[in-house]
């Protein structure tokens, strides 16, 4: 009785490890790269994305809002990659500037102001909110020089509120430092 005891706690244990020690995703996991990263941190938890990081500039000639959008890639201990997408939207006839606020969403026409909004796909941790500033008060500032050249970085830092769908506030903060690459049209 005693080894089908023993046994049992063992299988036991062995299928709470399989099921509870397999998600290594808890987003501290960093390969050091102090050059180029994206972090953020909701309620005292970072999440960091400094694998692989891109940022380039994206015009239309059809509107009039030109976007700054950021890809980063950060890679967790079983060599699984997390992914966030960043992107900053403003008025093409002014600048991407800093010291000017973006506030969380995403500008639509012309009426509407400059935005800052970021979502992460991964599977084990999806971070997806409406571009909504009233709900989400999430802002965002440029720290770095203006970005006018390929290889200028882009440094920018971000924090706020936001409600999740179960009406429960989250305080969230971020920064980032990208290097400008190619421009690109959409």
């Amino acid at each position: 009785m005693t080894k089908l005891l023993i046994k049992s706690i063992g299988l036991i244990v062995l299928v709470f490890c399989t099921f509870s020690c397999s998600n290594d995703d808890d987003g501290s996991t960093t390969t050091g790269n102090t050059d180029e990263y994206f972090k953020y941190t909701i309620d005292g938890v970072e999440r960091i994305f400094d694998y692989d990081v891109e940022a380039h500039l994206e015009t239309d000639s059809s509107t009039i809002i030109d976007k700054c959008e950021i890809n980063a890639s950060g890679q967790q201990p079983s060599g699984d990659l997390r992914r966030i997408s960043a992107v900053f939207t403003f008025n093409s006839t002014g600048a991407f500037m800093p010291n000017i606020i973006y506030n969380w969403g995403v500008m639509q026409n012309v009426n509407s102001s400059a935005g800052f909004y970021f979502a992460e796909n991964t599977l084990s941790h999806l971070f997806i909110l409406s571009p909504d500033f009233t709900i989400h008060q999430i802002s965002a500032t440029v720290t770095s020089a203006i970005p006018t050249n390929i290889g200028n970085y882009i440094e920018f830092e971000f924090s706020g509120t936001f409600t999740d769908d179960s009406n429960v506030t989250h305080n969230i903060s971020g920064v980032c430092r990208v290097k400008r690459d190619a421009d690109q049209n959409y």
